[in-house]
């Protein structure tokens, strides 16, 4: 169980830091951030790994056989939520964005890149390539996701996003900051919740 116990406040540290990072790249930057989809899902993994650290611990420790099944549903549904996660979280978020430069900034990347296309409810058309960029924004508090269906086009979008940036630091757009700034506050208090573990983890292991 030590293990375990020590692995909880680096988790946390961990998850502070991610927090941290974004919002204060887009407060202090002032430009939105276009940052790929997985790292976020690299950050729920890490989010729910110490429920799956703890469990192995308890099944570890058991002495009773009848308790197996419980400790192995724990495991089977974090994969059944990673896969799901998985499906979800593919292409681009976006953080301290706006409804319409969002949308000055995507049209022009794609005219950049000589794409033709057509905007459709929630979804931009490519006539050229007959693929379609989902678009999903919270216009409220700045924030949003960028992906296309197919895989294979994540080059691609990988350059629509750098025009995007281009736009948005040639024309001296602001970011919206009000994910931003929740996200500085709830790594604040994880990176607490670090410390406070921490002392109380060292307190215990000394017995």
């Amino acid at each position: 169980m030590s293990k375990s116990l020590i692995y909880f406040p680096v988790v946390f540290l961990l998850m502070a830091l991610f927090f941290l990072y974004i919002g204060l790249k887009v407060v202090l930057t002032k430009r939105p951030l276009f940052l790929s989809a997985k790292y976020f899902y690299a950050f729920m993994i890490l989010a729910f790994s110490p429920q799956f650290v703890n469990m192995v611990e308890l099944f570890k420790m058991s002495h009773s056989r009848k308790y197996d099944l419980l400790f192995l549903l724990s495991p089977l549904m974090f994969l059944v939520l990673l896969i799901f996660l998985w499906i979800q979280m593919k292409g681009y978020m976006a953080i301290g964005i706006s409804d319409d430069l969002f949308r000055e900034a995507l049209h022009y990347s794609l005219n950049k890149l000589g794409l033709a296309f057509e905007e459709r409810i929630s979804t931009i058309y490519l006539t050229s390539m007959n693929s379609s960029i989902q678009i999903a924004i919270q216009s409220w508090i700045g924030a949003g996701q960028l992906k296309f269906k197919e895989a294979k086009n994540a080059k691609l979008l990988a350059e629509i996003i750098s025009g995007m940036n281009e736009y948005n630091s040639a024309n001296n757009i602001k970011s919206k900051n009000i994910t931003a700034i929740f996200y500085i506050i709830i790594g604040l208090l994880i990176l607490v919740a670090a410390g406070v573990f921490y002392y109380f983890t060292n307190s215990i292991l000394r017995f």
